[in-house]
Parts: structure tokens; C-alpha cells; sequence
């Protein structure tokens, strides 16, 4: 594999909910963490490709994870790249 752009192989990087429960966190608590309502984080983790630079921020920083390794998309999609 080339890796000499520097891009991450799609298999390594994590959902929005793969990162919660890695982290061992529900969805209320997480919320919290994030400061933003249980209803928008399950939304994010069902589709996370609209979110403000800033929100990114703060899942980066919760979950200490760089953006690099952070799917940001639908869910959909990530399953799809995934399987090829």
C-alpha cells in the first residue's frame, strides 16, 4: 500500500460510535462530554458528514483520537468502503 500522500487506509479509522463504546461510554454521558443533546449525538453517529469544524473539534478532544482516524460520513458509506 502507498501511503506516501499520507492518507489513513479507510480500515482504520472509526465511527462516531465505534469511538463511544471503545471509550466505554453510553450515549447520555458522551453527550454530555460533547456538550450537545442525546438526540444530536445519535444523529451524528448515523451521519456525521455535516459537522462544523469546531464540533469535530470537540470529538477529537473527548475521544483523543486525531481527525485523520475518525470516519465522518453516513454510516452507509462507511460500510460500503469498508467491503471493497
Amino acid at each position: 500500500m502507498d501511503m506516501s500522500d499520507n492518507r489513513i487506509p479507510i480500515r482504520a479509522k472509526h465511527t462516531l460510535r465505534d469511538l463511544r463504546v471503545r471509550a466505554g461510554l453510553n450515549q447520555t454521558t458522551a453527550s454530555e462530554r460533547l456538550k450537545i443533546s442525546k438526540p444530536t449525538l445519535q444523529k451524528w453517529e448515523k451521519d456525521s458528514s455535516d459537522l462544523r469544524i469546531s464540533e469535530i473539534n470537540r470529538v477529537t478532544n473527548i475521544y483523543n483520537i486525531p481527525q485523520d482516524y475518525i470516519f465522518f460520513g453516513s454510516n452507509h458509506a462507511f460500510s460500503k468502503k469498508i467491503k471493497k
